[in-house]
């Protein structure tokens, strides 16, 4: 550090004042590191860190079927959690007007028509009627069972 960088208020310190030190000043020298090696005679020895070395394998047998294999060791993928809820079963009434339906008009025994093959208005009016005509609906009020009546035939309107 020169003379010059130790500047107070404007004035340039003696050769005395210069020389004077700062206890917790640091300077740099040239001169090389002399400190001596750290001692590593107290280091533990290989057997007893070989425990600590050996890895054990965190997936026992073979992966699950039907799921990805586990990604090789240091690979890390992020992938969202798959849905946990059960899937909803269908309910009661959407059962039943499926097997009035399949009852009632032996076309649809084996599949309900499609839009192709059956407008929306046909396929109400002839599933109006046979629901009318079995004892298990027949007092059903259309309003409220045509919705239902849609999902089981499978064309319900999907937000």
């Amino acid at each position: 550090m020169g003379i010059d960088m130790l500047k107070t208020k404007g004035r340039v310190p003696t050769r005395q004042a210069a020389a004077h030190h700062h206890p917790y000043t640091h300077h740099l020298t040239a001169e090389p590191y002399t400190a001596p090696a750290p001692d590593i005679s107290a280091a533990p020895k290989l057997m007893e860190v070989q425990h600590v070395l050996q890895a054990e394998p965190l997936t026992i047998g073979p992966p699950d079927i039907g799921r990805e294999p586990p990604p090789s060791p240091g690979v890390h993928h992020l992938k969202a959690a798959p849905p946990t809820r059960p899937r909803k079963r269908s309910s009661p009434s959407i059962e039943l007007i499926q097997t009035v339906l399949r009852k009632q008009i032996p076309e649809w025994r084996e599949r309900f028509p499609t839009v192709a093959e059956m407008s929306n208005d046909k396929l109400q009016a002839k599933g109006k009627k046979a629901l009318e005509k079995d004892p298990r609906t027949h007092d059903w009020k259309w309003t409220r069972v045509r919705k239902s009546f849609m999902r089981a035939v499978g064309r319900e309107k999907l937000k």
